[in-house]
């Protein structure tokens, strides 16, 4: 495209957009349709020009090479088709290329994390990498965190309640901070990553701003793929704590407090699929068969 008129238009029909929308809504919002101008100035098409299939290769390029869920591609399906909602009504765009698009399907089959001998790989490379790196993942591992928590969090969050190191954190949907142990492991590479900073977000850019959510997603996915396990996405280090404290068996109400899953359900759900695979007939049937041969 030789000119770049037509993106100045798109980003400022978004910037409009966006603003309708107010607190964690606007921050989810953003995120997804900044991926997606992000890929339509990738392939040179104009957002407000662009067709279907646009459209359904983004969605594709999320679930390839983002490993996102299909309950988050559904997400951004419906925040891009919004988008398109009121670039239509307001006439800055003709149509809306996502409703020719299938929508990502739902299944109530609960995503699977790493294994433990994943985990220490995906550990290693990440403490080899960097300090901020290290302590970002080890502290989404050992806390059950989800990635806006952890990222919302300032070094004065850190402290002691009854003699016990914590993180005090701004629960998804919560009024309130709650303490969260602090194991040694997440301290010690917190106290190394923040170095002689005192106040301000415990995660920052080089330039000092707090680290957004893509940009953590973005590093996670290549630590990722260099650790040998692609398609971890910070969402999966939480499926991976889960899956991992059960099969240390510990009690599922004590697992679904850590996770903050609202619905008991959702933990046994982890669960039942996780006996489901280990406890297979086929594993039976294997033995059998290797005894009669």
């Amino acid at each position: 495209m030789g000119s770049k008129t037509p993106f100045k238009k798109a980003h400022r029909v978004v910037k409009q957009w966006l603003l309708t929308k107010s607190g964690r809504t606007r921050e989810e919002y953003e995120r997804d349709i900044s991926r997606y101008m992000r890929h339509c100035a990738d392939n040179d098409v104009n957002p407000l020009k662009a067709k279907p299939d646009v459209a359904a290769t983004f969605l594709s390029t999320l679930r390839d090479e983002y490993g996102l869920a299909p309950r988050t591609r559904l997400r951004a399906y419906n925040v891009i088709s919004a988008f398109y909602g009121y670039a239509v009504r307001w006439e800055y765009s003709r149509k809306n290329p996502v409703l020719d698009v299938e929508k990502p399907k739902i299944t109530n089959e609960p995503e699977f994390g790493m294994s433990m001998d994943e985990a220490v790989r995906f550990l290693k490379e990440a403490f080899y990498t960097s300090e901020r790196l290290y302590a970002l993942v080890v502290t989404l591992f050992l806390l059950g965190l989800r990635i806006s928590e952890l990222l919302n969090a300032a070094i004065e969050d850190i402290g002691t309640a009854q003699g016990q190191r914590v993180l005090w954190v701004l629960r998804k949907g919560r009024d309130e901070k709650i303490a969260m142990a602090l194991p040694d492991f997440a301290f010690a590479a917190l106290v190394v990553y923040i170095g002689e900073r005192r106040t301000g977000p415990i995660f920052i850019t080089r330039s000092g701003k707090r680290l957004s959510r893509q940009g953590a997603h973005d590093t996670i996915v290549r630590l990722a793929r260099r650790a040998g396990v692609p398609g971890i996405h910070p969402h999966l280090i939480r499926a991976t704590t889960t899956g991992l404290l059960l099969e240390l068996e510990q009690a599922l109400h004590k697992v679904q407090e850590l996770l903050d899953h609202r619905d008991p359900r959702t933990t046994i759900g982890y669960n039942k699929a996780r006996k489901r695979l280990s406890n297979s007939p086929s594993f039976a049937l294997e033995a059998a068969l290797v005894e009669a041969s």
